[in-house]
């Protein structure tokens, strides 16, 4: 399915409480709004349809009221296109600014009672630790639930940071389980997990949910540096679920040749969304028709394209 962007338009949404400026897109017949913070809200903003080429298609094949689970739902990018399709949300955000932004956005879009979100990192056990964060920002991501993980200082933009003087948050975790086991969530049909480089601790506090009859679908994000979190292509195929081989090689940035991804995995060279599926007939099409016609919104230049490893 190709998405196509009708419109844009800068708005103001007001009321006897609030006034939000926002981004209002129409995607194909489908209006949403996502509000403008700050310069790193409006860069999310314009990469709705560009920065993961394939998560609103996706996200497009879900039937009304089905239920989805947005794990690293970040300020609610596909949370909030999810239920502007009349999707059930349950979105999980732990870093504070980027969960008001969440709320902001579930405001102004009127989608209060369709997504439902929560300030909660999903892992593999109940805890209460810290959030480790990257930066004190809207829209930022690579935050650390309850270990601080990088081995050196590093480099974020043009901000220098400290491995020692990161900031903290306090933040609880719960396993996927555990809230569907309570009833504090509907089992999922539909299930995202992007929580760069936990994405193995969510599985395995969700491996009921990864065996049942209601989930249809699983968008993964696999970094191909760490061990554990390539583990889970082989983990998820031998639980009985498919992926397609032409969904891996659509990027950004290129389409990937025949073989690329296998290359970069054996390497521990950048990483890839995987969409794994149990309609092998459906999605398998899908995914084939659309790389048919599929066209980068991103394109590397001639000289970067060959030693690039783009990475979702």
């Amino acid at each position: 399915m190709e998405l196509k962007l009708n419109s844009a338009e800068r708005k103001q949404i007001s009321t006897d409480l609030i006034t939000l400026d926002v981004d209002e897109f129409d995607i194909s017949g489908q209006r949403v709004r996502y509000v403008t913070t700050d310069v790193h809200s409006i860069k999310r903003n314009r990469s709705l349809l560009t920065k993961e080429p394939l998560t609103l298609p996706w996200i497009s094949t879900f039937e009304p009221d089905d239920v989805y689970v947005d794990v690293g739902a970040n300020v609610g990018m596909y949370a909030i296109y999810a239920g502007a399709r009349g999707v059930k949300v349950y979105a999980f955000e732990p870093e504070a600014l980027n969960y008001a932004e969440l709320n902001k956005n579930i405001f102004v879009n009127d989608l209060h009672g369709r997504v439902k979100a929560y300030c909660m990192a999903i892992s593999d056990a109940a805890d209460v630790s810290v959030l480790y964060l990257s930066g004190f920002s809207v829209a930022y991501s690579h935050h650390d639930f309850g270990e601080n993980r990088w081995s050196d200082d590093k480099t974020i933009g043009s901000v220098k940071l400290a491995k020692t003087s990161r900031l903290q948050q306090g933040c609880v975790s719960f396993p996927l389980d555990t809230l569907v086991s309570t009833k504090k969530i509907e089992p999922p049909n539909h299930l995202k997990i992007d929580v760069d480089g936990f994405e193995w601790k969510v599985v395995k506090g969700a491996q009921d949910i990864l065996r049942s009859e209601e989930l249809k679908t699983i968008l993964l994000e696999v970094d191909f540096a760490l061990p554990e979190s390539v583990a889970l292509i082989d983990h998820l195929t031998e639980l009985g679920w498919h992926y397609s081989g032409d969904q891996i090689r659509i990027n950004q940035h290129i389409v990937l040749p025949p073989g690329k991804i296998d290359s970069l995995k054996r390497r521990g060279k950048g990483g890839a969304n995987y969409i794994f599926f149990k309609d092998v007939e459906f999605y398998t099409d899908f995914f084939r028709k659309f790389l048919e016609t599929y066209v980068p919104p991103n394109p590397l230049s001639k000289r970067a394209a060959g030693p690039a490893h783009p990475a979702v």
